[in-house]
């Protein structure tokens, strides 16, 4: 039996629709966060999941990062951003901190009601003490263990945080009354630290109004002593 246009059309609709749902469902599970090596000039901007070494390639679901704005110390200036297969990459000057910031367009949220909005700050580096972002993990003194959660300059407090080691091992921990946490360091390598929070503020952006804020951050910074750590064979 050959499908009739109004079948076609329908199975079409259908197809569009879960493709649009799965781009949401996988903005609320995926994170941004940005590498640097060292003092290397250029940094890089990736979206997915670093522990499970999953990072979103351009054609697909890095394509949903559309304007992304990358920023060191000075906020004033930004950086410019390329879009590469599997990352952005930043053209980042000096060695101070480096920033990425992407907020998505509203979308319909079933769960709450109304329309949410994710946004996304990212930080590769822990020397600078001062947050810059509207959400950020800033450390008490430059490339300490001891990091305050900021939502626009405030601590965040009582607040899940999840660092993950250089052998993917993972750990939850809370910010305190303050916003403080404190983590360790014991493996030689990279370590990325994930958070979120929501603001209940509503706004516009792009046009649409939205009735909150998601915001997730990370930070991502080396460690160049330590322990090593040998994946096994």
């Amino acid at each position: 039996m050959t499908p009739t246009p109004a079948l076609k059309l329908k199975r079409l609709s259908a197809i569009v629709l879960a493709a649009l749902a799965g781009w949401g469902a996988q903005a609320q599970a995926h994170m941004v966060w940005v590498e640097r090596d060292g003092t290397a000039p250029q940094a890089r901007a990736y979206f997915g999941e670093w522990a499970e070494d999953v990072r979103e390639k351009a054609g697909g679901f890095l394509d949903m990062i559309k304007g992304p704005q990358a920023f060191g110390t000075d906020m004033g200036k930004a950086y410019a951003v390329t879009r590469k297969n599997d990352h952005l990459e930043i053209a980042a000057t000096g060695s101070g901190d480096v920033r990425l910031v992407e907020a998505l367009l509203p979308r319909d949220d079933k769960a709450k009601g109304g329309k949410s909005r994710t946004v996304f700050h990212a930080k590769a580096g822990r020397a600078e003490t001062a947050s810059k972002l509207d959400f950020e993990i800033v450390p008490t003194a430059s490339n300490a263990n001891t990091f305050v959660l900021t939502h626009k300059g405030q601590p965040v407090p009582k607040t899940e945080v999840t660092v993950f080691g250089p052998p993917k091992w993972s750990k939850v921990l809370h910010t305190d009354a303050e916003g403080r946490f404190l983590i360790t360091t014991p493996w030689k390598g990279r370590y990325v630290i994930e958070t979120a929070y929501q603001d209940n503020t509503a706004g516009e952006s792009g046009g649409t109004a939205f009735d909150r804020s998601r915001h997730v951050g990370t930070l991502s910074f080396e460690v160049a002593e330590g322990l090593p750590w040998l994946p096994a064979n």
